[in-house]
């Protein structure tokens, strides 16, 4: 039980370390509104980021579990975990 707690605190402290961010939260929001599939184009245009940058972000936000990123050919298709979401800040999208 004790472990658990554990896990589930480090979960927690990654998810708003993750969350930490102007930019990182403006993709989550891009995602939850509608863009639920989406490459990592379409991302850094949509909220002014360079490919790097975009990358960068995306990384920390699949780290969390708060994205899935599946590769396509030449594209990274981009998910919100959502499941994350309402099992550790349920509400939170709403929000958005």
């Amino acid at each position: 039980m004790t472990i658990k707690l554990i896990n589930e605190d480090e979960k927690r402290v990654k998810i708003f370390k993750a969350l930490a961010d102007v930019k990182r939260i403006e993709i989550v929001r891009y995602l939850y509104q509608g863009k639920k599939n989406s490459t990592c184009g379409d991302i850094g245009s949509a909220n002014g980021l360079n490919k790097s940058n975009t990358s960068y972000h995306l990384k920390i936000l699949q780290e969390a579990d708060l994205v899935d990123v599946v590769r396509e050919g030449q594209c990274k298709i981009i998910t919100l975990r959502e499941e994350t979401f309402q099992q550790f800040l349920p509400g939170y999208l709403a929000t958005l």
